[in-house]
């Protein structure tokens, strides 16, 4: 298993959340905001962890650096790029702030799968990825600048123009349930989804 200093977390947080109509990272479960939650809940993890915002009051008291991206209006893509130049890492964990059933073993599973590869990315059942709930090497750096640069937004397309290897991540292969990945878009999706969050 790497050392905590070997892995950096990085959590997005900004989105526009127009369809939830109100700041997702904010949204209070069990008297505290889901942003939070996924902090504390990675901690066993590393001792690193980043806030991918261009919006510094909103998530200022979380005490964690709060890194703006450099592409602006380029989405995830950019705030992960942001992330690597503010802070040299062999490994990234990368989530999106609406991840209310993540898991701990989930993560631990994905950073021991990564080895060989560069990325290792969850799929649910229905073959869907989530590279926003993944893991990646630093190595993926210059390519994801490239992307950057000619306005490709798109996470994993990035990762296979660019010739990456990417390790694709079964529920089997990574003993998890397809709603540990599921994520917050509506205020139905909080009311089906929050149910009891795992600790």
């Amino acid at each position: 298993m790497r050392r905590r200093d070997e892995v950096c977390a990085v959590i997005l947080a900004g989105g526009k959340s127009r369809r939830m109509g109100t700041n997702k990272a904010l949204l209070e479960i069990g008297g505290r905001p889901l942003i939070r939650i996924l902090a504390e809940r990675l901690r066993p993890l590393t001792n690193q962890i980043l806030i991918s915002s261009n919006d510094i009051s909103s998530y200022a008291f979380l005490d964690l650096p709060i890194v703006p991206d450099r592409f602006a209006g380029q989405g995830p893509l950019s705030g992960f790029h942001a992330a690597m130049l503010y802070r040299e890492c062999p490994l990234y964990v990368v989530l999106a702030c609406d991840l209310p059933n993540l898991t701990l073993p989930l993560l631990r599973r994905l950073i021991r799968l990564v080895e060989g590869f560069d990325a290792a990315i969850p799929r649910t059942s229905d073959g869907i990825a989530h590279p926003l709930c993944a893991v990646y090497r630093r190595s993926c750096l210059h390519a994801v600048e490239l992307a950057l640069a000619r306005r490709a937004n798109k996470v994993v397309e990035t990762f296979l123009e660019y010739g990456l290897l990417v390790r694709w991540v079964d529920p089997d292969e990574g003993n998890f349930k397809d709603t540990d990945l599921a994520n917050i878009n509506t205020p139905e999706d909080l009311r089906k989804l929050i149910g009891s969050p795992p600790a």
